[in-house]
C-alpha cells in the first residue's frame, strides 16, 4: 500500500491526471455494462392511446403484474422487451382496450331477472358501442360517438315512429371526411338498425358542422362540403404531372407550376329535337296529294270565257329524332395551368413545352382550358455563378435506427440489435487501451533520471563551488 502510495506521489502532475481520467474511464465503461446487462429492455406495447384506453390497459398490467413504464405523456406504454407480443395478444383475447364504448360483451354476464326495459336499455347501449366502435376504426377519425332511436309500435297506437340516429365524429388534425365516407357512415347505421333510413342518420363533426344531407335524395350541402377538397385533389395531381414532365423536359428544377381547377357542380337537362330529312327531294314522304280545279267565268258575248284555277295539295309525313343529355354536378368546367420557367429559352421551346403541358394534362381548348407560360431573368451578379445542381446523398446500404427505448443502436431494416456481447468485447478492449496507455506513462516516467532532493542539490552545488574556487595546479 505505501509502494503505491510512493508510485502515485512519485508521478508528474501531468501522468496523475492521466491516471484518473483512465481510472473514471474504465468506472464508467463497466457501470454501464452492468447496468446493460442487469437492467431490462422496454419495447412498445401500443402506442397512440387515448387516455382512457390507456388507463385501461394499464389497470389490467396492474392486475396480471406486468412492469410497464408510460411515455409520450400518457400516450404510450411500454413493458418488458420480451414480454411484448405476448402480453399484446393476451390483452387481445380479452378484449383491451374496449376503445372507450360497450359492446355486446355487455350481454356476457346477463342477469336473468333483468326487466324488460333494462333489457332494451342494454341492448341499444350494445348496438351504440358496437357501432362506434367500427367508425372509430376509420383512419380519419379520432373518436365517435352514435346515439339511436330504434323503431317501435305501441300497442294501441296506429301510428309507427320510425327509427333515428345521429352520429358525431371527432377528425385528426388536418383530416376530413369525404362525400362517400359520409355516405358510408350513414349507410352502415342505416344497415345496423331495422327500419332506419340512410337519410335519417345526421352526422356531424367536433365543431357541430353538419356533414350529412338534409332529407331523402339531397345530396347538395354534402356536395358543397366536398367541393373544396375534391378541387384540391385534382390540382394537386394535375401538379404533379406538369412538374414532372417540365423536371425532365428542362433538365432542372428551375421553374414553377401552378394549377387551378374549376368544377361545375349545376345539374342540367338537355333534351334535343330534329327533323329527319325523308323522300327522293329531302322534304318527306308524301301522305296524301289533292289536286283542286276552279271552273273559269262564262263568256259573254263576243268574248271568250275565263279559263279555270287549278291548285294542288299535298301532305307530307317527316321523322323526328329526340335526344335527351342530362350532366351530372361535378365535372371539370375548366382547367388553368401557369408555368414560370428561366428566360434562356427560346420562342420555339416554349410553344414545345405549351404544347407537352396540354397534352400531357389531357387539357381541352374547346372547353376553355388554358396554359400560360411566362419567363423570368435571373437575378444580375457581379460575376456569373454556375446552377448549382441537386447534390443526391444515397441512401446507406444499411440504415442505422435508435430504438426510441434504450438508445440502443440497431442495425438493419428489421432492427437487428447489436449483441450484448459485442458491446462488452468492446468496452473490454477500451479498458485494456486505457490501461496500456497509463502503463507508457509510468515506463516513461521510470527511463527519465531521477529528480535530487533538496538536501543533495545543496551538497552537489557546495562541490561544484569548490571545484571552481580551487587554484589551478601549475605542473
Amino acid at each position: 500500500m505505501d509502494g503505491s502510495k510512493g508510485m502515485f506521489q512519485r508521478l508528474s502532475p501531468r501522468a496523475r491526471v492521466g491516471f484518473g481520467v483512465g481510472l473514471c474511464v474504465i468506472v464508467l465503461i463497466v457501470g454501464s455494462l452492468a447496468w446493460w446487462v442487469f437492467h431490462p429492455r422496454y419495447g412498445l406495447l401500443l402506442g397512440h392511446l387515448r387516455q382512457q384506453d390507456a388507463a385501461e390497459i394499464v389497470h389490467t398490467l396492474d392486475q396480471w403484474h406486468v412492469p410497464y413504464r408510460i411515455t409520450d405523456g400518457g400516450a404510450s406504454v411500454l413493458v418488458p422487451a420480451d414480454q411484448v407480443y405476448p402480453t399484446r395478444m393476451k390483452l387481445a383475447s380479452s378484449g383491451v382496450p374496449h376503445g372507450g364504448a360497450v359492446g355486446f360483451e355487455l350481454f356476457d354476464h346477463s342477469d336473468y331477472g333483468i326487466t324488460e326495459f333494462a333489457q332494451r336499455v342494454n341492448y341499444l347501449r350494445a348496438l351504440q358501442g358496437e357501432l362506434e366502435r367500427t367508425i372509430d376504426s376509420m383512419s380519419e377519425v379520432d373518436t365517435a360517438r352514435v346515439h339511436l332511436t330504434l323503431q317501435r309500435t305501441g300497442l294501441f297506437e296506429s301510428s309507427t315512429h320510425p327509427a333515428k340516429g345521429s352520429v358525431t365524429v371527432t377528425l385528426r388534425p388536418g383530416r376530413h371526411l369525404a362525400l362517400s365516407q359520409v355516405i358510408g357512415i350513414q349507410r352502415l347505421a342505416a344497415s345496423a338498425v331495422a327500419g332506419l333510413k340512410p337519410e335519417a342518420v345526421v352526422v356531424l363533426d367536433q365543431n357541430g358542422n353538419v356533414l350529412s344531407a338534409g332529407g331523402p335524395g339531397d345530396t347538395s350541402q354534402m356536395v358543397v362540403l366536398d367541393r373544396s377538397a375534391r378541387e384540391k385533389q385534382i390540382e394537386a395531381r394535375l401538379t404533379r404531372q406538369a412538374e414532372a414532365l417540365l423536371r425532365d423536359a428542362l433538365r432542372t428544377q428551375r421553374f414553377s407550376v401552378s394549377v387551378n381547377v374549376r368544377l361545375n357542380y349545376d345539374r342540367i337537362k338537355e333534351v334535343r329535337e330534329e327533323l329527319l330529312a325523308q323522300g327522293r327531294d329531302g322534304n318527306g314522304l308524301v301522305v296524301s296529294e289533292k289536286h283542286t280545279r276552279t271552273p273559269g267565268s262564262p263568256a259573254s258575248s263576243g268574248d271568250a270565257g275565263a279559263p279555270g284555277a287549278s291548285t294542288t295539295e299535298i301532305r307530307y309525313a317527316h321523322g323526328r329524332e329526340q335526344t335527351e343529355t342530362v350532366k351530372a354536378p361535378g365535372r371539370i368546367e375548366r382547367i388553368s395551368v401557369g408555368v414560370v420557367v428561366p428566360a434562356s429559352l427560346s420562342p420555339g421551346t416554349l410553344e414545345q413545352l405549351k404544347a407537352v403541358v396540354a397534352a400531357g394534362l389531357g387539357l381541352d381548348a374547346q372547353r376553355g382550358d388554358t396554359v400560360d407560360i411566362a419567363t423570368f431573368a435571373a437575378a444580375p451578379t457581379s460575376r456569373s455563378v454556375p446552377e448549382a445542381r441537386p447534390r443526391v446523398v444515397p441512401p446507406p446500404a444499411t440504415p442505422l435506427h435508435v430504438s426510441p427505448v434504450r438508445g440502443a443502436l440497431q442495425l438493419g431494416p428489421e432492427g437487428v440489435g447489436v449483441s450484448r456481447a459485442s458491446l462488452l468485447a468492446l468496452a473490454t478492449g477500451v479498458a485494456l487501451l486505457v490501461l496500456l496507455l497509463v502503463g507508457a506513462l509510468r515506463v516513461r516516467k521510470r527511463r527519465q533520471p531521477p529528480r535530487l532532493s533538496l538536501e543533495e542539490r545543496e551538497i552537489a552545488l557546495a562541490r561544484i563551488r569548490r571545484w571552481i574556487d580551487e587554484p589551478e595546479s601549475v605542473t
